[in-house]
């Protein structure tokens, strides 16, 4: 009986990977070490062992058909026996400009962590309608500060990228009682939301109509993927092209909005703030101006980390190799020409 060799590159629960076991007796599934993993993000670190992580890599290259994994597309241009790439992300922006051979599926999990991604993007709502980090200095200062607090009931929020996350978050807009404007790419062109939207969703428009959305809006979300078309997609036009004091929130990629013109609107007060849960460069290094620019709140790429994240992506890929071992068509492939 010929075995399905499958490299495991994340930390999945013994359970979970009992789970994928379970599609099929074939299935062996190898964990990479951990200090392979590092040598794929840090290869310059002085607790990697380089040599082992090459000598590691060159084995799941010639054995393993199927990966499941966040990065791994630097080992993908040489492997001989990988068939799929199965990630356990929203996106694939992290290992498209890789070597990986056009053979070769890749796949996505796209909503996996809508609901969480939507909390975060609720709190950073809350936190600035409610003037929240002002009352943590003055908290810090031991100084007795009220402010003039706003509410989310009646606010309109433009969502730049109205997929799973954009319609979570419109769902929590719902419940606020705000007010939901949305581009998407494959959106109507008179703006009619999509079947099943929540109710707070007024209006979906194509990408063409983004500064109409961007105009209107009292807090502005970016939950696009990351490709050529999105690449610093908000930038100084865009920006001037908001509400004047309003909000921004990315918790899209940092490439998706042009730094310097993010910093200088918050300084001119053209933004009032900015909620930002992913930076460029990113981690952002100790001493970087970004950590003291004015209005800005940053979180650690932190928003999609969930309990059991890694299991319930598991059961996900699990439905997906059932699929893959019946020759039957795969869910959420990637567009490798759309870059996502």
């Amino acid at each position: 009986m010929d075995k399905i060799h499958i490299a495991n590159f994340l930390p999945v629960p013994e359970s979970a990977l009992d789970i994928i076991r379970a599609v099929d007796p074939r299935i062996e599934i190898y964990n990479a070490s951990p200090n392979l993993f590092r040598y794929l993000r840090e290869p310059e670190h002085p607790q990697v062992d380089a040599g082992a992580a090459i000598e590691e890599g060159v084995e799941i290259q010639q054995r393993d058909r199927i990966w499941f994994t966040f990065i791994s597309g630097d080992l993908a241009g040489e492997a001989s026996a990988l068939e799929w790439i199965a990630l356990a992300s929203a996106g694939a922006n992290q290992i498209l400009n890789r070597p990986i051979g056009d053979d070769v599926i890749i796949t996505k999990m796209p909503g996996l962590a809508a609901r969480v991604i939507g909390e975060w993007v609720i709190t950073f709502m809350l936190m600035d309608a409610k003037r929240m980090i002002g009352h943590l200095d003055s908290q810090r200062q031991a100084r007795w500060s009220r402010s003039d607090p706003e509410t989310l009931e009646g606010a309109t929020v433009g969502i730049i990228g109205y997929g799973a996350i954009g319609a979570e978050i419109a769902r929590f807009c719902d419940a606020f009682g705000a007010r939901v404007v949305g581009i998407r790419r494959r959106a109507s062109g008179d703006g009619t939301p999509p079947a099943n939207a929540p109710a707070s969703v007024a209006l979906v428009w194509p990408p063409e109509r983004l500064y109409d959305v961007l105009a209107e809006s009292d807090y502005v979300i970016l939950a696009v993927p990351l490709t050529d078309e999105t690449y610093q997609l908000i930038g100084a036009e865009e920006l001037a092209a908001m509400k004047p004091g309003a909000a921004l929130i990315n918790i899209a990629r940092g490439d998706v909005v042009d730094w310097d013109a993010q910093v200088a609107a918050l300084e001119s007060g053209q933004l009032r703030a900015s909620y930002t849960d992913v930076t460029t460069p990113e981690p952002l290094p100790d001493g970087h101006s970004l950590w003291s620019a004015p209005n800005l709140f940053i979180t650690p790429h932190n928003s999609g980390l969930q309990p059991n994240y890694f299991g319930k992506a598991a059961r996900r890929f699990a439905e997906n190799l059932r699929r893959f071992l019946n020759d039957e068509p795969l869910q959420d492939v990637v567009d490798r020409h759309a870059g996502y």
